[in-house]
């Protein structure tokens, strides 16, 4: 017979986790857990919903992976949308069986938007995002083995450490999807989640380090009229590796480094194909109430924005690379139940070797004003005010800004 009982969070899932990490909800967080026989059962997530107002200017040039409005005419447009969370529901379970330590967890992620649009369409449907789908199994001196689906190790702490995670950021009431930017694409590449063969240790002293084999993502033209490479084909698995430090005192944070490298090919004769690599590295220092991050990462062959997005082009009949890069810096104060942040980023994206492409996207940048309040240990109200710019390669520009009401509760 099934009991129902508060747990100790294990492992939490991202949403969860990004509310302890940010500190704007209480740490008191729980799972609602169930007792089945050998088993440990359990439930976690979030609800979120943003009231957004986004103001593009009068700018009529063109910025192909731009992630500021490019309508010009000075457009308004409004929404009631998910934030950069979608909304969730997470299942584990968990047991030990033979001296293993093993585990499953299956994550639903739906957002308020319609399927593919930016708002409501009468008759049709929002999507659920199976973002989670793994298993687990090691012990505390061996660490823990991961297969299945879940986020990937680089640039994983960029976006868990982002104060808009509670919030919208950049992409509000235009973008269309599942959840708005945050700072994706304008301070960091998404993770993403990835299939993946996984391994994480032990934490020994504050340190920890994680490595695997994942699905090689392809490289993508985004949007079409970005003339950039397309390739789907993956003839050996992505390595993706991470190494963190943790530390405790009057003056605490985290430091990390996280890497990967992939070769993807194109599948029509002859098969030219491009290897990519990227790294990382950032750190999170606590001080009293205040807390910086400040975080950088460069790559080659890897593109912006989301892995493989515009990462390659085709000049003169050869298939050539480009380089990216970008970071941002954060600074929160804690007063109480409320809490203020300022956030700056920026990811650029360099031409192919004698590329020309004048449209395309060089620069996403933004500045986020964010106000974050704890109404009960679950509940947040968040408010932000969000100014995006997105260059071309010939300078020209979009603009935009976002003003953002809502309110985001984790369970």
């Amino acid at each position: 017979m099934m009991r129902v009982r508060v747990m100790k969070l294990k492992k939490t899932s991202l949403v969860v986790a990004a509310a302890l990490t940010l500190g704007s909800a209480s740490a008191v967080h729980a799972e609602i857990g169930f007792k089945a026989g050998a088993w440990d059962l359990s439930f976690s997530g979030n609800v979120n919903g943003f009231l957004t107002r986004n103001s593009c200017d009068n700018s009529a040039a063109t910025v192909n992976g731009g992630l500021a409005c490019n309508n010009a005419g000075g457009v308004k447009e409004v929404a009631i949308e998910s934030g950069l969370l979608p909304s969730a529901l997470v299942f584990s379970a968990k047991s030990s069986q033979s001296g293993w330590d093993i585990g499953v967890t299956i994550g639903f992620y739906p957002g308020l938007n319609d399927s593919g649009t930016a708002g409501k369409t009468g008759l049709s449907t929002s999507t659920i995002d199976l973002r989670q789908n793994f298993l687990t199994f090691g012990d505390k001196t061996i660490g823990t083995i991961k297969v299945g689906k879940d986020i990937g190790l680089f640039g994983s702490d960029a976006i868990l450490a982002d104060m808009t995670l509670l919030g919208v950021g950049s992409a509000g009431a235009f973008g269309g999807g599942n959840t708005t930017l945050g700072r994706i694409g304008v301070g960091y590449i998404y993770t993403d989640w990835i299939p993946q063969i996984s391994y994480s240790s032990p934490k020994r002293g504050g340190f920890q380090y994680s490595a695997g084999l994942f699905q090689g993502v392809d490289a993508v033209s985004t949007p079409a009229g970005a003339n950039s490479a397309t390739l789907t084909a993956h003839e050996q698995p992505g390595l993706q590796a991470k190494g963190s430090y943790e530390w405790t005192g009057p003056v605490g944070g985290k430091a990390w480094v996280s890497g990967l490298s992939q070769k993807v090919k194109d599948r029509t004769p002859p098969g030219s194909s491009i290897s990519g690599q990227a790294f990382d590295l950032g750190a999170k220092v606590n001080v009293a109430d205040f807390e910086g991050v400040l975080y950088a990462y460069s790559g080659d062959g890897i593109g912006t924005e989301a892995i493989g997005f515009n990462a390659a082009a085709v000049v003169g009949g050869n298939l050539e690379k480009r380089k990216s890069k970008g970071g941002y810096l954060q600074g929160t104060y804690k007063f109480g139940k409320f809490k203020p942040g300022l956030s700056y980023g920026e990811s650029s994206l360099d031409l192919a070797s004698n590329e020309t492409n004048a449209n395309l996207v060089k620069k996403n940048k933004s500045a986020v004003l964010g106000l974050y309040y704890s109404l009960t240990q679950s509940l947040n109200l968040v408010g932000e005010y969000i100014k995006t710019t997105a260059q071309n390669q010939a300078g020209g520009e979009n603009k935009d800004s976002v003003i953002a009401l809502g309110a985001i509760l984790f369970f």
